[in-house]
């Protein structure tokens, strides 16, 4: 969040910001909860605004920076379902193979490659999502973000969490493959990677591209745990997102993740564009 309101109404940006003059009673423009300034330091190049997730440092439901779009409502609702799949019978659930394979580096082309039409009768998609008599037609296989997002935008909870994905022959509901910021926190922090690479989803707070690095730093209202992914300049060419098309999205991002011990915070690194997914 770069702007804040002060007590006396007026708007405040955070490189403007001076807590010797303007004091520490800072507020959100939209819904006035509580907010802390974060000047730029170790962790983040760019200074902002953020809520702390305690007592009224938290935003309001109708605060536009607390909009979600409805994959994320879907995977937290999601979240409140535990099955354990390796206890379950495998009949009851619909199994989906995970294959990224596509996003290793070494597949990619070198040199531009001209991007041909859906409606070309040379192409020929992977996978489909459809409804036939209003059922929905889940696939079998997943190999991009971009089926993941459809899965999440089509179905309910209840519909996803008879889902199985089977990510090198090991069995896990989806929302165990595509986790939040603070859970990707957990598990690079404590080393609990029971999966060889994660997606995780978040809003992007920032991006900050530097001569030889990229990174891309994850918003961190209401408590969110510091996260970023980063691009080394080496797959630039392979990177062609920017900071207009990223700012302020929500995205899917995969890959394995680490834990940074000298800035606290978890990270990924992208080398291409298959690897990141703005959800709409």
């Amino acid at each position: 969040m770069q702007n804040a309101r002060l007590p006396n109404g007026q708007i405040i940006n955070a490189y403007e910001y001076d807590r010797l003059i303007h004091g520490d009673k800072i507020y959100c423009c939209y819904c006035k909860a509580e907010v802390i300034y974060v000047g730029i330091g170790n962790r983040n190049n760019v200074p902002f605004f953020r809520t702390t997730g305690r007592n009224k440092s938290v935003h309001e439901d109708y605060c536009p920076e607390k909009r979600q779009i409805k994959q994320i409502k879907t995977l937290k609702a999601l979240n409140k379902y535990t099955v354990d799949i390796n206890k379950a019978n495998l009949n009851d659930f619909h199994v989906i193979k995970v294959d990224f394979s596509n996003n290793d580096i070494a597949r990619i082309p070198h040199g531009e490659i001209s991007e041909i039409s859906k409606n070309n009768s040379k192409k020929r998609l992977n996978y489909t999502l459809s409804y036939s008599n209003r059922k929905n037609c889940l696939v079998r296989r997943i190999t991009s973000l971009a089926t993941i997002a459809k899965i999440l935008q089509q179905n309910t909870p209840e519909q996803l969490r008879k889902i199985a994905l089977d990510i090198g022959g090991k069995m896990v509901p989806i929302n165990q493959l595509v986790i939040e910021q603070n859970k990707a926190y957990e598990i690079s922090k404590t080393g609990n990677f029971y999966l060889p690479w994660f997606i995780v989803y978040g809003k992007v707070r920032s991006v900050v591209k530097l001569n030889k690095i990229m990174f891309i730093n994850f918003d961190e209202q209401d408590g969110l745990k510091p996260f970023a992914a980063y691009i080394f300049s080496g797959y630039y060419k392979y990177f062609t997102y920017t900071k207009e098309q990223l700012e302020g999205k929500h995205i899917l991002v995969q890959g394995n993740i680490k834990f940074n011990e000298k800035y606290n915070k978890a990270e990924i690194q992208v080398m291409c564009n298959n690897q990141l997914y703005i959800m709409k």
